[in-house]
């Protein structure tokens, strides 16, 4: 996109955006599991190495430009019901620059089982631009029932409820389970996801690429999520999305592509710490 382009989208933007005052008077859904803390050592559970206390910071560009940061981390393991869960948190927020006239400002959030690599919960808080949502909800695997609350960008709060088909994950915690996998080019893996409602999504793996960001270059597989509902930092319904992992012991998410409005976004790792 040229700079006349850019600047003409800016503009249109700009014209749409949602104050940022009004988002920081905003009163948000909370999850019941956010008030849970660190119960479990590492080291009385078989958690996967590399995972605890691992911290991903990413920036953000469209195109050339960097439009702002976003981070995956698991900061702590919690009990549910009597069994270990990490705590996964994942964010993106736009630039000062860029968040004056399009706001980006994602908070989601994931409860996987630590044995059965399955989902206990999730929430989000979306703002990106105009569009606003905010939800939570719990899986109840021993009665196959989800339950949650989600409220729209006018304030009305709404339950959620439905059947399970079984264990089934969340789309943060899909990404987890997915650096579980063994990943050879031109494979594929079905995943059980509900974000509200249940649907298969089908992972592809497309092709072995080499790949670099600020953090170093790498062998990487170039991933596909076939997404049915939303995704993950910007991608929407109907939206394209992509992933480079690393093709090593740790299975890093180096890059992810996301189609949204305006044409794509791209997050690059730059930094990975482990506390």
């Amino acid at each position: 996109m040229d700079f006349k382009k850019a600047l003409f989208s800016a503009i249109l933007l700009a014209l749409s955006a949602v104050p940022l005052r009004a988002e920081e008077k905003m009163e948000y859904l909370a999850h019941p599991y956010s008030t849970l803390e660190a119960s479990i050592v590492p080291d009385t559970v078989p958690v996967i190495k590399g995972w605890y206390k691992e911290y991903l910071e990413y920036e953000i560009y469209w195109g050339f430009m960097n439009v702002g940061s976003a981070y995956l981390q698991i900061d702590k393991i919690v009990t549910i019901d009597g069994l270990p869960a990490y705590h996964i948190v994942s964010g993106a927020k736009s630039s000062a620059f860029i968040r004056t006239f399009y706001t980006v400002s994602d908070v989601n959030e994931s409860w996987l089982d630590v044995a059965g690599l399955y989902s206990r919960g999730y929430y989000k808080k979306i703002r990106e631009g105009g569009y606003f949502t905010n939800e939570w909800v719990i899986f109840d695997n021993d009665v196959k029932t989800f339950r949650g609350e989600k409220m729209n960008k006018k304030r009305v709060i709404s339950p959620v409820n439905g059947a399970l088909p079984g264990p089934v994950n969340d789309v943060l915690s899909a990404l987890y389970l997915v650096r579980t996998m063994e990943l050879k080019p031109e494979g594929s893996q079905a995943i059980t996801v509900n974000t509200k409602r249940n649907w298969d999504m089908t992972v592809k793996f497309r092709k072995r690429e080499k790949e670099s960001t600020a953090y170093g270059k790498f062998k990487c597989i170039l991933v596909e999520p076939q997404l049915g509902d939303d995704g993950l930092f910007v991608a929407k319904q109907g939206k394209k999305m992509l992933v480079w992992i690393t093709d090593d012991e740790l299975h890093l998410p180096l890059i992810l592509k996301a189609e949204i409005f305006i044409g794509s976004v791209t997050a690059k790792l730059v930094k990975r710490r482990v506390e």
